[in-house]
């Protein structure tokens, strides 16, 4: 009785990428080492199959949305992209120097304790669930995480201000042009008075080599594809090379429809290839045109 643009699992569309922001001013987020083993150390495939019931699917490790797969280097993610290994993230930590404490948990290069802390919005119940699940599978790992719970507000200034260890975000919404998400990723520079991070950049990650190439994306003409596919392998590696954020999954374009009274849904099936919701400005993005495409049942 319920329709949803796809037919199958995970029948939503993608809105947007959800991934861990680490803050990269702080030891160790600072070292790109450590940020990949945690980025290995996850069980995104945990999270997507037992957290949301596969309504979602895993994140490509070079982060963009599905909307952007023509402009996605497969060859360049092949070569750079790494998977759930847990053995791999404690051999890479040990050969980087880290040494484990008697707790099982590893240690600052320094000999100090880690102790990181995770937030995610209270109350958000799926995002709490998945991080309750990086908690579990970084321990596994002997890497210490910690929930710090926090209302919608705290959370949202203490990620803009740099007062946190990491979160789970996801500013990069739908959009046209993959443009807006590396400029979420590596914009610069890092504000750090006021409100501190209001737009992007929320990991305070100083790439000045990334950040031209998302300056020169940003001025390449929409017909360009080639020039596109070329500036987007490029941050593709980088963004698997040095992990200034940690894709986990796509959020879904939440949407269920009847036909008792209308009929005419955006469907993958159909020419009526429209985003059905009308929260987040998509109803600038076709939400529109699947309103007006509706007939009534007679």
């Amino acid at each position: 009785k319920v329709q949803t643009y796809f037919s199958k699992a995970p029948y939503m569309l993608s809105a947007n990428t959800a991934w861990l922001e680490p803050n990269t001013t702080r030891v160790p987020l600072s070292d790109v080492t450590f940020r990949k083993a945690l980025a290995m150390a996850i069980n995104v495939k945990q999270i997507v199959e037992q957290d949301y019931g596969s309504l979602v699917l895993p994140a490509s490790r070079a982060g963009l949305l599905p909307t952007f797969g023509k402009y996605i280097d497969q060859s360049v993610v092949k070569k750079y992209s790494y998977g759930f290994n847990t053995q791999k993230a404690i051999s890479m930590l040990t050969a980087a120097g880290y040494k484990r404490g008697s707790d099982g948990y590893f240690m600052n290069k320094d000999g100090s304790k880690i102790e990181l802390e995770i937030s995610v919005p209270q109350g958000w119940s799926d995002w709490e669930t998945a991080r309750d699940m990086i908690i579990s599978s970084a321990k596994a790992a002997g890497i210490h995480l910690t929930a710090k719970v926090k209302d919608y507000n705290t959370w949202r200034d203490d990620r803009n201000t740099g007062k946190y260890d990491l979160v789970v975000d996801n500013p990069a919404q739908l959009s046209d042009n993959p443009w807006t998400m590396w400029n979420i990723v590596y914009h610069l520079p890092i504000i750090t008075t006021g409100t501190g991070q209001t737009n992007f950049n929320y990991e305070r990650y100083t790439d000045q080599t990334a950040w031209a190439l998302v300056q020169r994306l940003d001025k390449t003409p929409l017909t360009n594809t080639a020039a596109i596919k070329e500036i987007n392998s490029k941050l593709e590696q980088n963004l698997m090379q040095k992990v200034p954020v940690i894709p986990l999954w796509y959020n879904g374009i939440w949407a269920q429809f009847v036909s008792q009274n209308w009929t005419n849904w955006p469907s993958s099936t159909t020419s009526r290839k429209y985003t059905p919701v009308m929260w987040n400005g998509y109803l600038q993005m076709t939400g529109i045109d699947a309103i007006t495409h509706l007939l009534p049942v007679k």
